[in-house]
């Protein structure tokens, strides 16, 4: 008995839709499923639902089983067959539901809410591997089975077969009912589809389902759901909980932490090694015992990247694909439920074993300081813990504080200031912290709220003038000339001059950038000059301090020789060409940005010297 699509036009003249199955089945490919593979997950999901079925069907059935058979003969095509012991379908059940788009065949009295498949979106779904689709299948409502054969031109048949898909000992049983699939992999679908990845897939997906699934291949029978699960268990010991969980994921782990909510329970194993939150596909997420996605990106807290989980829900909804859930509040509810589960473990771990919070901290350190910045408990609990870079080598938050107690203590928000800032701290009393990693400064810059009686500044232009020592009254009268020609040579850089003494002596000059230093060198080069014309900007006071005419800033170090010896060159030329030298010298060391001006004198400044080094005229 054949059906074809066809133009039916209605009493109120009106016409029904057609369905290009092809262009469904590509749509599917390329759109709706990530991989080929989702066919065996369907598959099995129908098989699941079906069993599930009949048990409401008949209250007393408890012998529901699964059977995947797996045969490929010689330079043949791979058959694969898919038979369960379930409600089955009855004839009409048949033309509703195998061969009606987006139908779901779940029917009786069971609530529809209470499955997670739809048997005419799944069996469709195998049409990415094959052309041809045979279902046997006898209802528990009738003694005559049936036969249904779907083509993905969109083509189907329907006979009478045997009473039990399943006579001939292959299906769930003689004179059972259920259900029984046969599909032939085309093309090259055989080669993808091997025996043991198909066998390996089967366990990815069902590892949970608590119905017996048995295969049977070239390679003998064996059980594909035959898993120790923890939680199903009257008891079972940490240890036996960390040593599935390795099982599982193939790592070791330092801790577990179980995860109990509404309609959820599982576990979130705690990694040993320092991972990304880039990383993917890194957790087990399973739907009423089916695995629907490995990523959990929207169930998993960001933060928690440093756990692997397997979790078995029951009231999330799927999505289309079944390959994610949708976003409702269900999905927010158990987010937080899993966050406070995680969140609960640390707070026992720092009440009975410090040691281990403290191991665990430093191995995810970034990962904890992200969920600290955000969170006062969490801030708290761990700081002690976490670890910065310092001019005093790697230090705790216990540490930092303990030292902020005692001697003056500042971070620096960014890496290349810290890169400037050091040699001057060098191993004095004063802590300097490299805060320009990722969470470290907002971290520092809360600490204040927490602790009192500490002092934790920003490094800034301000903190040089605190560090570097000022010149002696015999040091300002012999470098009065120098300082003088310095101030004439770099005003046209906008950059103020002054004399100090500090470590090391070896460093000549040190440039400190302007708190607006993009500002400053808009407004040297010009860039402003027609939005501000007409402005009294001098009289305005917006490109001077009150300390030095200008925010930048280059420090002469009155300690070192070379200076001392410019001091001692008559020619004020040459002076003003060496300050403007070491001006740039002091920049590229400091990391900053060369202007116009600045990479002039690199051009023409530099060779001013060689050639007086050479005894030139200038």
């Amino acid at each position: 008995m054949g059906n074809k699509p066809k133009n039916v036009a209605d009493k109120e003249g009106g016409y029904s839709f057609q369905v290009d199955l092809k262009g469904v089945i590509r749509l599917l490919s390329e759109n709706l499923y990530s991989s080929g593979d989702v066919f065996l997950r369907e598959l099995l999901q129908n098989a699941v639902d079906a069993i599930q079925a009949r048990k409401g069907e008949e209250p007393g059935f408890d012998g529901g089983k699964i059977r995947i058979e797996y045969r490929q003969a010689a330079g043949r095509q791979a058959r694969l067959v898919f038979s369960d012991n379930g409600i089955g379908l009855t004839r009409e059940e048949i033309h509703t539901f195998l061969s009606v788009i987006g139908q779901s065949s779940k029917r009786g009295e069971m609530r529809r809410g209470s499955f997670i498949g739809q048997f005419g979106i799944g069996l469709l779904s195998c049409f990415l591997v094959v052309d041809e689709i045979l279902v046997k299948s006898r209802s528990v409502r009738e003694k005559q089975g049936y036969l249904w054969l779907g083509r993905s031109d969109g083509t189907y048949q329907v006979e009478e077969g045997p009473e039990s898909p399943g006579e001939g000992g292959k299906g769930p049983g003689v004179g059972e009912p259920g259900t029984e699939v046969t599909l032939v992999l085309k093309g090259g679908m055989a080669s993808r589809y091997r025996e043991e990845k198909v066998f390996s897939l089967l366990k990815e997906y069902g590892f949970l389902i608590q119905v017996p699934v048995e295969f049977v291949g070239d390679g003998g029978a064996k059980r594909v759901n035959d898993g120790f699960i923890p939680w199903r268990q009257p008891f079972c010991s940490n240890e036996e909980i960390l040593r599935f969980g390795e099982l599982l994921f193939g790592e070791e782990f330092s801790g577990v932490v179980p995860i109990l909510g509404e309609g959820m329970k599982g576990y979130a194993f705690i990694s040993e090694r320092q991972t990304s939150a880039a990383a993917e596909g890194r957790h087990k997420i399973y739907l009423k015992d089916m695995l629907i996605t490995e990523e959990g990106k929207d169930l998993i807290p960001k933060w928690a990247f440093f756990t692997r989980c397997i979790l078995n829900t029951e009231s999330l909804t799927p999505m289309a694909s079944r390959e994610g859930f949708v976003s409702d509040h269900a999905l927010a509810k158990a987010r937080n439920e899993i966050e406070t589960c995680i969140f609960d473990y640390f707070v026992a771990l720092a009440q009975y074993d410090v040691e281990k919070l403290k191991r665990l901290t430093m191995i995810h350190n970034v990962a904890v300081k992200s969920l600290a910045v955000e969170n006062e408990q969490v801030y708290k609990l761990f700081f002690p813990f976490l670890t910065f870079s310092t001019n005093k080598g790697r230090l705790t938050g216990f540490q930092l504080v303990e030292a902020a107690k005692k001697v003056p203590a500042y971070y620096c928000t960014e890496v290349d200031d810290y890169r400037r800032a050091c040699p001057l701290v060098g191993n004095g009393d004063s802590v300097l912290v490299n805060a320009g990693y990722i969470y470290d400064a907002k971290l520092l810059q809360l600490l204040k709220r927490y602790q009192r009686g500490i002092r934790m500044e920003v490094f800034d232009e301000a903190s040089y003038g605190e560090l570097l020592e000022e010149p002696t009254t015999a040091m300002k009268e012999g470098l009065a000339g120098l300082m003088a020609a310095a101030r004439k040579a770099l005003a046209p850089f906008r950059c103020g001059a002054a004399l100090k003494q500090f470590d090391p002596v070896k460093a000549p000059v040190l440039y400190v950038a302007a708190a607006d230093g993009f500002l400053d060198s808009v407004l040297g080069e010009g860039g402003f000059s027609g939005f501000l014309e007409g402005f009294d900007i001098e009289g305005m006071g917006i490109l001077e301090s009150p300390d030095n005419g200008y925010g930048a800033k280059l420090y002469l170090n009155g300690r070192n020789p070379l200076v001392r010896r410019l001091a001692q060159v008559k020619d004020g030329e040459i002076v003003e060409n060496m300050v403007k030298v070491l001006y740039v010298h002091a920049m590229v060391a400091g990391h900053y940005t060369l202007g116009e001006r600045e990479t002039e004198v690199l051009n023409t400044g530099l060779i001013r010297l060689i050639e007086y080094g050479l005894g030139g005229d200038l």
